[in-house]
């Protein structure tokens, strides 16, 4: 009998013992161990408390609801007695969704990789420290994962009002589309907003402010979003932007060159306070990776204007797999579940052939919904009017 028993290393115990699920649930939560790194979809979705139900064939269906905004009228003039008019209903506008479940590709331990295991256990006297930070790597990479994959279907509701998932290998194809009003899907204005030279950029943005005010009724505080390299390339090079900004820094007795590149501190400082003219503009940043090659959610020259806040939830739905496993699961098979925020964390212990295998497996199924689709303000930044 091995001196130290690696059966009875913390590493050990995540698979099949008594104390596995409390063991691997208290690990993969541990701050320290897995850290939770800022994702895109974080800053623009909650999440829903509440879990949607599944289907009888497993399938799990979100509805997203939003009132319409009454827009006021002046009293109807009548005659004494006459009778009076009758108001239009304002009712819910309502859309469903398919919510993905998705997986990360997962990590096995065959036999051999275990009995090296056991091997640097003993060698390090009982102390599976090193295991253990390998093993958080690994859960570590499919967070990363999944967050990514949130933030890329986040980038995609937002700037186009449908998600459509066509990464990864598995399963592509539309999840929802949201009933974003048509007139909600404006042009540039007059000038490309690429024009720097010709496009007065401020005008254009205040005009699609005040149209979509005028239009719908909406007095709420309002946010441009758009990609970093729009907000170089489209704001602080454009000539009115650059004015501005210059006359600005003058009356402030800032320093002023001729000629001077604006940057991201000369803009936030000149438009630190409420500007008549614009809504204060938010710098999306969001960039994925499927197969090592970079991809983006937001669409290419999109900016959005939408209410302050979270544009909507992250809805959600519970794990089939642990629910069959909990209910049918073989006897020969061993799963432990481990939930991580609105991930979930599955280890298996099957047989593969004459010998054992160790999986671990990521799980979340979940999409980002647009839940104020009404006064949400697509612009095709390129496209003038």
């Amino acid at each position: 009998m091995a001196k130290y028993d690696f059966n009875l290393s913390t590493y050990a115990k995540f698979w099949g013992s008594r104390d596995a699920r409390q063991a691997l649930t208290l690990f993969v939560n541990d701050p320290v161990i897995i850290k939770r790194l800022p994702s895109f979809w974080r800053g623009q979705f909650s999440v829903d408390p509440t879990l949607t139900p599944r289907n009888n064939d497993g399938t799990a269906l979100f509805s997203a609801n939003m009132r319409k905004n009454v827009l006021e009228n002046m009293l109807d003039w009548r005659a004494p007695l006459g009778e009076t008019q009758v108001r239009d209903k304002n009712g819910l506008e309502h859309y469903e969704g398919t919510i993905p479940d998705f997986a990360a590709r997962g990590f096995v331990e065959q036999a051999m990789e275990r009995e090296a295991k056991e091997r640097m256990f003993e060698e390090y006297f009982g102390n599976d420290a090193q295991i253990l930070s390998a093993y958080a790597d690994d859960i570590q990479q499919m967070v990363r994962e999944a967050d990514s994959t949130l933030s890329h279907l986040a980038a995609m509701a937002l700037s186009t009002g449908s998600v459509i998932y066509n990464q990864g290998s598995g399963i592509t194809g539309p999840i929802y589309k949201a009933p974003i009003p048509t007139e909600n899907f404006v042009k540039a204005g007059t000038v490309s907003w690429a024009d720097n030279a010709n496009c007065k950029l401020l005008d254009q943005m205040e005009k699609i402010e005040q149209d979509f005010r005028d239009r719908t009724g909406y007095a709420g505080a309002l946010k441009w979003q758009m990609t970093r390299d729009m907000f170089h390339n489209y704001v602080l090079k454009n000539a009115q932007v650059i004015a501005y900004i210059t006359d600005w820094r003058t009356v402030n007795d800032k320093p002023n060159v001729a000629g001077w590149s604006m940057n991201e501190k000369m803009f936030n400082e000149a438009f630190a306070t409420d500007n008549p003219k614009i809504s204060p503009i938010e710098i999306v940043e969001e960039k994925q990776y499927n197969e090592g090659t970079p991809v983006h959610g937001w669409a290419a020259n999109k900016a959005v204007l939408r209410p302050v806040g979270f544009a909507g939830t992250v809805k959600r739905a519970e794990l089939l797999d642990r629910k069959m496993a909990e209910k049918y699961g073989s006897k020969i098979i061993d799963k432990v579940f481990a939930n991580l925020d609105i991930f979930t964390i599955m280890n298996t212990t099957l047989n593969n052939g004459d010998f054992k295998e160790w999986h671990t497996d990521l799980f979340v199924s979940a999409v980002p919904v647009l839940e104020e689709f009404l006064d949400h303000v697509i612009v095709a930044t390129t496209t003038a009017d």
